[in-house]
């Protein structure tokens, strides 16, 4: 007679995790630290997970995320070296006529360095004695690519931020409009905060007038940035934190440039100079970014997952007018 035998069981792991090569899901994460947190402390773990999961930092960081910030902003920071640049070149050429260190003394008194810095600087943009001429076809191009180059990305981040398609040639016509209203606010808000310094407490009113223009300037960029899709009062919120951040980051840049100018001067020289600029420029990036994706979260714009198709992506399906 024969006896017969059950197949051995199969030893079952009652926590099963993924394997090396597999990384979970940010959902899958949320969602299992979700649950431990209610095995361990019941509803009120599981209540604490959810406020943190939405708050506003948190969104933030999953929207900045979800869009690929950081790579955004050092593609900006690098577009914004490579159109400043020529940018200082042509004006050292076209103001010319006002020395040949005009250029880089503006510079200078910008950043608030003198000395060896100072030099540095007029060595770098100061024009040669013997050059003729004013503006070059080649330096116009570079610059026209390179400015359009920078628009059209942070157009692309703004749009991503609030999930809406590019809108084509009618959409980049907005943004040149946009970074022509920039680049004029930056320099009338700059006369005009020179004149408040001589009058009393003329710092505490330049902060002011900074917040106050900035605000309207953001707004109406940022509405031309989106072509007009987003709602004004949508916009509001973001423009006034987005103009709060940019008075404190010029006061900032007022104390940290000489010091990382002087620094970078003199340990690589008149390169060291283009290094410090280059680094300013990848921190305003990164704002730049950070101020897109804080004004889509607070004017309500839906949420966007790390893995979803962007608007500016090949994959994603892009209403062009």
């Amino acid at each position: 007679m024969t006896v017969e035998h059950d197949p051995p069981a199969v030893p079952h792991d009652p926590d099963p995790r993924p394997t090396a090569d597999v990384a979970p899901a940010p959902e899958r994460r949320f969602s299992g630290l979700r649950e431990r947190l209610t095995r361990i402390g019941g509803a009120r773990g599981a209540s604490s997970i959810s406020r943190v999961r939405s708050s506003l930092p948190v969104r933030c960081l999953r929207r900045f995320g979800a869009i690929n910030g950081r790579d955004r902003a050092l593609v900006m920071g690098g577009q914004a070296f490579t159109a400043i640049i020529p940018l200082l070149i042509v004006l050292s050429a076209a103001v010319a006529g006002q020395g040949p260190t005009a250029i880089a003394d503006r510079v200078a008194n910008r950043f608030h360095v003198s000395g060896p810095s100072a030099q540095a600087i007029r060595t770098l943009f100061e024009r040669p004695p013997g050059a003729t001429g004013t503006l070059t076809v080649a330096g116009l191009v570079v610059l026209v690519f390179s400015v359009l180059s920078l628009t059209r990305s942070l157009q692309r981040t703004y749009e991503a931020a609030w999930q809406l398609p590019a809108m084509g040639v009618r959409g980049t016509l907005n943004a040149v409009t946009a970074i022509g209203l920039l680049i004029s606010s930056l320099l009338v808000l700059s006369l005009l905060v020179g004149l408040l310094r001589q009058a009393p407490a003329g710092s505490v009113l330049g902060f002011v007038l900074r917040v106050v223009v900035n605000t309207a300037v953001w707004l109406l960029l940022q509405r031309l940035l989106l072509s007009r899709r987003i709602p004004i009062r949508r916009l509001l919120p973001g423009s006034f934190v987005i103009a709060a951040g940019s008075a404190v980051l010029t006061l900032y840049s007022a104390l940290w440039m000489p010091r990382l100018i002087e620094n970078n001067s003199e340990r690589y020289g008149i390169i060291g100079i283009t290094f410090a600029m280059l680094t300013w420029l990848i921190l305003i990036g990164f704002l730049m970014v950070a101020a897109a994706v804080l004004s889509a979260e607070l004017g309500g714009a839906r949420t966007v997952e790390r893995g979803v198709p962007q608007p500016d992506d090949p994959d994603a399906e892009a209403v062009r007018g």
